[in-house]
């Protein structure tokens, strides 16, 4: 069997063409969409769809959210601008997968003392050995920092 590019692929079938056509365009729709959000923003938003002019954006978080729809009108107006048949903008807060600035955010180490441990190995032991509480706990003390 000969391999062909997979742009050849997209265009012998219509159904594959029109999904090229639309993932180009929110491939285009998201670089608008960065340089229209101010330099704070940029990056916390993503074009999850435009489908019949509404444009349906996810952030990573409520605050953004609402940054976002305070300014909805002007970003239409950048947006429109810009080219874009936009009639009106959606806005969403998705926190997984999508994570913003693709930043990992380091969970905070904090010390439990010798009694502290000793009482939440205690009691993961008196739970049954899968159950999902004594496996978080476990796992709590073992990445706490000793308190010295």
């Amino acid at each position: 069997m000969a391999t062909s590019p997979i742009h050849k692929l997209f265009g012998q079938s219509e159904i594959l063409s029109r999904l090229q056509d639309h993932a180009n365009r929110l491939i285009r729709l998201q670089r608008t969409l960065e340089s229209a959000l101010p330099a704070a923003s940029s990056g916390a938003a993503q074009v999850a769809n435009f489908q019949e002019g509404t444009l349906t954006i996810h952030v990573a978080s409520p605050v953004m959210a609402t940054r976002l729809k305070l300014g909805l009108e002007s970003l239409k107006s950048r947006l429109q601008a810009a080219g874009e048949p936009v009639e009106s903008i959606t806005v969403k807060v998705r926190t997984s997968p999508f994570q913003g600035r693709n930043e990992q955010e380091e969970a905070e180490v904090r010390p439990i003392g010798s009694g502290g441990r000793a009482a939440l190995l205690q009691l993961s032991e008196g739970l049954k050995p899968d159950d999902p509480l004594a496996l978080a706990l476990k796992r709590m003390v073992e990445r706490s920092a000793t308190e010295d």
